[in-house]
């Protein structure tokens, strides 16, 4: 992805985010189109007519597709893989009383507590 900071997110937000971003997270992240475009509040005929009109993300959209694409190349380096981090996601979990670790990643707060929760994975603090 190539954005390691809130100073890189910032810029390309600024400058509006291409619609081949969601495509890239698509095809890493393993998920189907019509969950990716929900996560960010979109239907998924919203994204093709995007794409057909060449049109960018807004920041809302922009901001939250970067910070997914971010969490989901973290949750795979902690998981090992996608699959594993796929799993991850669709499981129901103690720190989120029994929520699915997916189900909480339509808000910028949900990713954030999503990004801690593998960073204390990442470290050995499993609940």
């Amino acid at each position: 992805m190539g954005i390691v900071n809130d100073f890189q997110v910032m810029y390309e937000v600024d400058r509006g985010v291409s619609i081949s971003r969601f495509d890239m997270l698509l095809e890493s992240s393993g998920l189907q189109k019509q969950v990716l475009a929900g996560l960010m509040g979109l239907d998924p005929r919203t994204i093709d007519n995007y794409r057909k009109a060449n049109k960018r993300f807004g920041a809302l959209e922009g901001e939250l597709l970067l910070k997914l694409h971010g969490l989901f190349e973290f949750g795979q380096e902690v998981f090992e893989g996608k699959d594993a981090f796929l799993q991850y996601l669709s499981s129901p979990s103690y720190a989120f009383r029994e929520k699915r670790p997916l189900d909480m990643l339509n808000t910028f707060t949900g990713v954030e507590l999503v990004s801690r929760d593998l960073h204390k994975i990442a470290h050995g603090y499993v609940a």
